[in-house]
């Protein structure tokens, strides 16, 4: 997961918290996939319980589609991966090509929470990065978002602590 991450730490820099996006940004991939290869698999079973060709072939058709949905969510999912170090907060999108997005912990002013209902229902929100300058880097669909909310301000605090020794 985060082995792209691993090699782009400094000298010294350590992994505090590593993370992915929750399962809930790709549900409709999920659900609509799985819910194509069950229905493709109950008409596989009655085209092969009888001789009937056209439920052998669609029961195939959706039985593929629906794994090649689930596979492609994943995919999907799987892009985006993010980390919290000693020095910084780093997220890697991409997969063939791949955008890496750096702000060193000394920067950040602000980590704002959102969380709509459906989102605290399943553990999962937005996290809002405000750096000086005004600058602003927000990831959606987070795996305990107050989770990593309190690592990144204990570790801002730490950095903050560390800079005016």
């Amino acid at each position: 997961m985060s082995k792209f991450i691993e090699k782009t730490l400094e000298d010294g820099e350590k992994i505090i918290f590593k993370g992915r996006l929750h399962w809930t940004f790709n549900w409709q991939y999920t659900f609509g996939g799985s819910l194509l290869a069950i229905l493709g698999l109950a008409m596989l079973i009655i085209g092969l319980t009888r001789p009937e060709t056209l439920f052998t072939i669609f029961g195939t058709i959706g039985l593929v589609l629906g794994v090649g949905f689930v596979t492609w969510g994943y995919f999907i999912r799987s892009k985006t991966t993010f980390a919290i170090t000693n020095h910084r907060f780093i997220q890697k999108d991409g997969i063939l090509s791949i955008k890496m997005t750096e702000i060193p912990l000394f920067k950040i002013e602000t980590v704002n929470l959102y969380q709509s209902l459906w989102q605290r229902l399943f553990k999962t929100g937005s996290i809002e990065l405000v750096g000086s300058g005004g600058t602003n880097h927000k990831v959606d669909y987070i795996q305990e978002p107050f989770d990593v909310r309190k690592i990144l301000t204990t570790r801002m605090k730490a950095t903050h602590d560390q800079s005016q020794d």
